[in-house]
This record gives C-alpha cells, sequence and structure tokens, in this order.
C-alpha cells in the first residue's frame, strides 16, 4: 500500500529482538533505517524517515534465520533516496534470489520468512506486509491492528502461513487491504512478530505505549513482561512514535 502524504514528520524508534526464553535459535530480526539487527536493541532519536521492518523465519523451516537476514539486509541495500520509489516488483525480485539462493545449499533449501514494516519517505508512505508479523496503530485512544494475517485459518492459533519469502516456490503475495491513508501527528506504531502477542495482550501493550515514558523505557519493558510471561516463542519489536 502506497499513499502520498503533505505532512513532513519526524521519528523516534525503538526496537530490540530476543531469543525468548524456549527457542534454540533467534530466527527473527529487525532493520530501523539502514540498521540491522538479530540480537538486542536499537535505538534511533529525530529521524527525517523511516524504513523500519521486522522478519520472522518460518518455524518448521531450514535456517529461518537465514532467509530474514537476507531479506533485510536485501533492504537494507537499497539508497535511502531509492525508497519512495520502491515497488512490488522490488520486493518480488528479493523474494525470487532468496529462492534461488536457497535452493543451491541442502542445508538452505526451504528457508523461509515473515515481513512486514512501514516507509516514509520525501511524504510517501508505504505499509509493507507478508505473513504473520504484525503493525499496529494507536491514534487517539484508539490501538487497531492495520495488518491481516496471511494464514490458513485466522480462527486457529499457530495456523500455517500463507505468504512467505522464499521456501520452494514462490508464495509471495503482498498484502494490499491495508486501509491507512496517511500518518499523523501523536500516531504510534507497533511492528512485532507473531512471537509479542503470544506472551501479551494488546491492553497491555497499549497501556505501555500510553505512558509518559521515554521510548527506549517503553521497549526495555515491553521485552521485561514478555520474558516474565515465558517468551515460547523469538519476539522482535518495534515502536514509532511521531512528532514535529
Amino acid at each position: 500500500m502506497e499513499v502520498g502524504n503533505k505532512s513532513n514528520y519526524k521519528f523516534n524508534i525503538s526496537g530490540f529482538t530476543d531469543i525468548g526464553t524456549v527457542r534454540k535459535k533467534n530466527q527473527d530480526g529487525i532493520l530501523v533505517n539502514g540498521q540491522f539487527s538479530d540480537t538486542g536493541f536499537i535505538n534511533q532519536k529525530n529521524c527525517d524517515f523511516l524504513s523500519c521492518f521486522v522478519a520472522d523465519g518460518v518455524g518448521g523451516n531450514k535456517s529461518g534465520e537465514f532467509a530474514s537476514k537476507f531479506v533485510l539486509e536485501s533492504i537494507q541495500n537499497i539508497e535511502t533516496e531509492n525508497l519512495a520509489a520502491i515497488s512490488e516488483k522490488d520486493f518480488k525480485e528479493i523474494n525470487n534470489d532468496l529462492i534461488s539462493i536457497t535452493k543451491k545449499d541442502q542445508k538452505l533449501i526451504g528457508s523461509a520468512t515473515t515481513l512486514s514494516g512501514i516507509i516514509y519517505f520525501k511524504s510517501i508512505l508505504k505499509i509493507i506486509h507478508s505473513g504473520d508479523s504484525e503493525i499496529w496503530l494507536l491514534r487517539n485512544d484508539s490501538f487497531i491492528k492495520i495488518t491481516n494475517d496471511q494464514v490458513l485459518n485466522n480462527k486457529i492459533d499457530n495456523s500455517p502461513i500463507t505468504s512467505y519469502y522464499g521456501g520452494k516456490e514462490d508464495y509471495l503475495t503482498l498484502d494490499k487491504n491495508i486501509y491507512l491513508e496517511e500518518i499523523m501527528l501523536l500516531d504510534k506504531f507497533l511492528i512485532c512478530s507473531d512471537g509479542l502477542f503470544k506472551a501479551m495482550n494488546p491492553k497491555q501493550i497499549k497501556s505501555i505505549l500510553d505512558s509518559k515514558r521515554d521510548l527506549d523505557i517503553k521497549i526495555k519493558k515491553i521485552l521485561d513482561i514478555v520474558l516474565e510471561n515465558g517468551a515460547e516463542d523469538n519476539v522482535s519489536v518495534l515502536l514509532i512514535e511521531t512528532y514535529q
């Protein structure tokens, strides 16, 4: 989804990716304005643009961490001034490259990942989403999910995802049913892998986002609660605050 936006905003961003308490490796990765991480925290302040993504390697497939890192680093390699022009074709090419590379290595065949993110550059807003990671918006006291889980059955927990990067064949379909016409002053965004809502509920997260704490304190609080609650899956979270 792409929307022109006449206002120019500033952004504070804080995030983390964590292995959790059960898994043996972290298959998640995060990308914040060109800064990649597959462990720990990222904090950026007073940013003029957004290029923020969470990728969650598909559990049950080989080397999901390879797929998540590959997709995020492919986006990382795009020059900042070209972000506004990034297209569905570009993401399809990243997917095709991933499939081609993993097919050549028995240890990587089938490696796959979700991808959810926000680009805001040169007054153009783009929401990129495939899989079951999530993007939420806190606006005017309403905390709403703006992405759709691309899964076989939304009524079943851990239902197989139907769209993703990588795998043995091309199953990538970008979600085009995201209705966000503009970014507004004081908007707060949450981008997360599905591990977050296995350990916390939206009401808890909204309460943290509503608090007057600095963003890096809020993100640390979310991680503390997730780990206290068991965190059976990898967990990645990005928080974004909008101001002028």
